[in-house]
């Protein structure tokens, strides 16, 4: 699960970079980099929760 959140987090990062290089010019570009920065956010939080769920635990009880 570890490999899925840091594969997510590399295409977010690649996103936001080409995002970021072509709507540069754009009025509300401001606006649009935010909700790129949430949602990647959003996604690896939603990603980590979920594979939290699903990690046993190793303690003897």
């Amino acid at each position: 699960m570890k490999k899925l959140v840091l594969i997510n987090a590399i295409v977010w990062a690649t996103i936001i970079l080409v995002a970021s290089y072509l709507f540069r010019d754009v009025a509300n570009y401001k606006y649009f980099f935010f909700v790129l920065i949430f949602s990647a956010g959003l996604m690896n939080m939603l990603i980590s929760k979920y594979a939290a769920k699903t990690v046993k635990v190793r303690c003897n009880k």
